[in-house]
């Protein structure tokens, strides 16, 4: 066993101790400083007296800002791809803490990546492209200065999520403010673990925090979504009507159901609630593998009636996937893949989770 084999060993311990909390790590009593940051940018040895101990590489020949090891991408990913002992977010090879997990939020890719294709398939890493839907348009330079593209900060909380408003921790550690959202209230994106709070926006079962089978998704307000809020940040033409509300539509009809959609709803609109044929929860319950919605009472599988609501994520790998803009292309049966599953080659096996029109898509 080599010293870097070593202290790899002797960090596991410290690591598994910690609770396998979405919010949890960079922050508190687990915001290891030396893991980020190095004051001489000169360091050769470990911080035990004998020299031993894990720390980070030091990147390139020259000092980075805020006296970070290396440069913000690359800093993450010095624990965040193909280390047993963090989440692996990046690339379709997941060889982190948990392998076989689907993971939630997909996998990132990144400027001049040859494994995972081309820029759209998601959130992209270095990327000065504007983000698509922003308005007045953003890109991630617009924030982190001239030449310095997309990094994970631009949507995460380097020293852990914030408590206090709502009462609770962001959800897996993401700010409060991202894109052309620069002031008013703080936005959370809550979460509980172990047991549900229907208050909370998240519920991690907890014997995993990135499986997507172990996360479901709550609608404390059945007209909002914390998490589509947080994405119409940088992405606000994709949601809901040209007032930017999340609805998708414009009240119409007896009763002022909303009928009329420029925009799929990201929240207020339940599954099967609008007649004519929009949606049906029939469909969507007749489906093995579902993709993730918001249930006001924690019910997603069955979900109820009048209850479970489509979001971003229903249709989207946040970190990005295989497929054009991360989509998720799910039939609804064979095995569950973060493309979708083995049946899913293409959009409509997406639209027939919901959509009666695509019934002809359906896995086998």
């Amino acid at each position: 066993m080599n010293g870097f084999s070593k202290a790899i060993a002797a960090l596991l311990p410290l690591l598994l101790a910690a609770p396998a909390l979405a919010g949890d790590y960079h922050k508190g009593a687990t915001l290891a400083c030396a893991q980020c940051h190095v004051m001489h940018f000169s360091q050769t040895h470990g911080y035990n007296a004998n020299g031993t101990g894990f720390f980070t590489p030091l990147g390139g020949a020259q000092p980075h800002t805020f006296l970070l090891r290396d440069e913000v991408n690359n800093l993450c990913l010095a624990c965040h791809d193909n280390n047993a002992f963090a989440p692996d977010v990046y690339g379709p090879n997941n060889s982190g803490n948990e392998p076989t997990s689907i993971r939630l939020a997909g996998y990132l890719n990144r400027v001049g990546d040859v494994t995972s294709g081309f820029e759209s398939q998601g959130h992209t890493l270095d990327s000065l492209a504007d983000a698509p839907g922003s308005s007045p348009l953003w890109s991630a330079d617009d924030e982190n200065g001239a030449g310095k593209g997309l990094n994970c900060v631009n949507c995460h909380h380097q020293h852990g999520s914030a408590s206090g408003v709502t009462g609770g921790n962001a959800y897996r550690n993401l700010r409060t403010r991202v894109g052309n959202v620069t002031t008013g209230a703080p936005g959370y994106v809550d979460y509980a673990v172990g047991t549900n709070d229907l208050t909370k926006d998240v519920f991690e079962r907890g014997a995993s925090d990135y499986d997507e089978a172990q996360v479901d998704w709550n609608e404390p307000d059945t007209s909002a979504s914390a998490i589509a809020s947080y994405c119409a940040g940088c992405h606000s033409n994709f949601h809901g009507a040209l007032g930017g509300t999340q609805v998708g539509g414009a009240p119409d009809g007896p009763g002022g159901a909303y009928e009329e959609f420029i925009r799929h709803p990201s929240a207020g609109v339940n599954i099967g609630a609008i007649g004519g044929g929009h949606s049906s929860l029939t469909v969507y319950n007749a489906r093995t593998n579902k993709v993730k919605v918001m249930s006001a009472l924690g019910v997603w599988n069955p979900g109820g009636a009048n209850d479970v609501t489509p979001t971003c994520i229903t249709c989207h790998k946040a970190h990005g996937n295989g497929n054009a803009f991360g989509l998720i292309f799910r039939s609804g049966s064979g095995t569950k893949t973060e493309n979708g599953d083995s049946n899913g080659t293409r959009l409509e096996n997406l639209c027939a989770q919901c959509h009666v029109q695509a019934s002809a898509f359906v896995g086998p």
